[in-house]
């Protein structure tokens, strides 16, 4: 079974999902595919994809499965403000950030440290001091070095989908990846969503 998704979603939330699934699942090989491009689950690139969209493509079903809340980050014990600091940005490659993208728009280009086309490879360099910048609150909170420095920002706020084709849906090991997943997502749709933070 073929599952696409980002890197940061990978190595900030799907991991333990995807061991206990090994553990309910055994006979389930999994085939991870990572990067920031929308697989097409049309051509069959993947099976299944979890991937924060605002408009996921009509020919796939699925459901919402959380909102994934944003705030600012900066290095831990650094004191960068807002108003001087350097900035780290998404990229081109991350189109699909549009309300990020607008924020980054109003930084003056003097305090751009970087743009990155990974919001792993952002979240590695603000905690590597390069600068402050927006990040999902579930990777920021987790990852030692980091520091909250913004309540979650709501017009941020993206959404994360649980997709497949239509043809694959009620295919078994379809069906048992997409509940095992939905289940253990709804589980940690607090941290996701940033809600009560």
């Amino acid at each position: 079974m073929r599952l696409a998704t980002s890197d940061l979603l990978l190595a900030g939330l799907l991991l333990p999902m995807l061991a206990t699934l090994r553990a309910a699942q055994p006979a389930i090989r999994l085939d991870i595919v990572t990067g920031n491009a929308a697989a097409n689950l049309s051509r069959r690139d993947a099976d299944v994809a979890l991937r924060a969209s605002d408009a996921p493509p009509e020919t796939l079903v699925g459901r919402r499965v959380a909102r994934i809340g944003w705030a600012l980050y900066g290095p831990a014990g650094a004191g960068l403000a807002p108003e001087t600091a350097p900035w780290v940005l998404p990229g081109e490659a991350l189109a699909g950030l549009r309300r990020q993208r607008r924020a980054a728009a109003r930084v003056p280009p003097e305090r751009i440290a970087g743009r990155f086309d990974s919001v792993l490879a952002m979240a590695d360099a603000v905690r590597a001091g390069l600068g402050i910048g927006h990040l999902p609150c579930f990777a920021g909170d987790a990852r030692p070095g980091l520091a909250r420095l913004s309540a979650p920002v709501p017009e941020m706020a993206g959404t994360l989908w649980l997709l497949t084709h239509p043809d694959l849906r009620q295919t078994p090991r379809i069906r048992a990846v997409m509940d095992h997943l939905g289940e253990a997502i709804s589980a940690e749709k607090a941290r996701i969503e940033a809600s009560g933070a």
